[in-house]
């Protein structure tokens, strides 16, 4: 069974991503709503994937330091980055950084199912 990290400040979100991925066949799911939090359940628990949402403050995407502290913990961690932000530049910084797929919000249900099961 897989183990999925949703990391994203909003709550709903959080709940719409775990609905989703619960009914496409990952129901080990844990939830970050920042930093700290997404660190500290990411070492406890080792999931298989992390979903990643970059902005996750008013005014800086802490998202790309949680992806560093991730892939510091872990360079084989698969995470998965789920952002409004979609220019190229931003969505080529993070595959750099070690993100294995970026999707762009608001993303579909089948779109989020499609980037998981590459993995699952």
């Amino acid at each position: 069974m897989k183990k999925v990290l949703i990391v994203d400040n909003s709550s709903y979100m959080r709940m719409f991503v775990k609905k989703i991925i619960e009914k496409g066949g990952f129901p080990s799911t844990f939830e970050a709503s920042g930093r700290e939090d997404a660190i500290e359940i990411f070492k406890a628990e080792k999931p298989d994937i992390v979903l990643l949402d970059l902005n996750m403050s008013e005014f800086k995407m802490d998202g790309m330091h949680v992806l560093s502290d991730i892939m510091e913990a872990d360079s084989e961690a698969v995470v998965i980055i789920m952002s409004a932000v979609g220019h190229e530049e931003v969505k080529d910084e993070c595959i750099a950084a070690g993100a294995k797929g970026y999707i762009k919000k608001p993303f579909t249900t089948e779109t989020l199912l499609k980037a998981l099961e590459e993995y699952k």
